[in-house]
């Protein structure tokens, strides 16, 4: 059996069509199928906060010595009210319940799920960060797979069906201050108090940005960007939002 969506190279193509040969049916499928249609790249995401929402207990730690733990804080899910267990080379600096909402992805045109193999892909923002020879502008970029993991961040989500939940978590996306309840977004190294969401609340925000991702004969392509604030609670009453553009 052939697979689904698999491109063809031109040359044997070609074959099909030279003098005196007479293309089948199922050869000429194949010259269809090897190549795209304007409605094959009219995808996207409509992305929006769910009516549903959960709550999670968490230790937060932050590095004792950056030099020997490679990371910067760790942020530890438990079960409510447990004490935290010490870690080498990191300091305890509060526990506490988060309380967020998950997010609801509908796909934004019929697209067959077997054939495109669409994936989610989540790109995070990166702030400016001060390095040796001066400033690094800021901008998006992909995390490498085994990164993400790492800091409990997902880069890419299969899509299972036309309308998904997604936890992505958003917790893992911030950083422990040195005060119960301070949190800055993760990668923040200079003007912290920059990524707040208005003046008047002060909430700490970490941006990212949401696509859509299929395969056509073997080549992937992208949607328009969606892109989304994380913003972080005040309190555990006050649930992890967002703001989708």
């Amino acid at each position: 059996m052939e697979e689904n969506n698999t491109l063809i190279p031109r040359e044997e193509l070609k074959t099909y069509f030279e003098t005196g040969k007479y293309p089948t049916e199922s050869q000429f499928g194949r010259f269809i199928d090897n190549y795209l249609h304007l409605n094959e790249l009219n995808f996207g995401l409509d992305v929006k906060a769910s009516a549903d929402w959960t709550a999670k207990y968490y230790h937060f730690y932050q590095a004792g010595n950056i030099e020997k733990s490679g990371r910067g804080h760790i942020n530890l899910e438990a079960e409510s009210g447990s004490e935290p267990q010490p870690i080498e080379n990191y300091v305890h600096a509060f526990s506490r319940i988060v309380s967020y909402k998950y997010l609801k992805v509908k796909l934004s045109n019929e697209l067959d799920i077997d054939k495109y193999k669409p994936k989610i892909i989540i790109k995070r923002y990166k702030q400016k960060k001060k390095i040796k020879d001066g400033v690094k502008d800021s901008g998006f970029y992909r995390e490498h797979l085994l990164d993400a993991k790492s800091w409990g961040r997902m880069s890419e989500y299969p899509v299972t069906s036309k309308e998904m939940i997604l936890d992505i978590n958003p917790i893992n996306y911030f950083k422990p201050g040195s005060k119960f309840n301070e949190f800055y977004p993760s990668g923040t190294l200079t003007r912290p108090g920059s990524f707040r969401h208005t003046v008047h609340h002060r909430k700490p925000f970490s941006l990212i940005q949401m696509f859509l991702e299929i395969e056509i004969n073997g080549t992937k392509y992208t949607s328009y960007p969606v892109n989304i604030k994380i913003v972080l609670g005040r309190d555990v009453n006050d649930l992890v939002n967002y703001i989708i553009d």
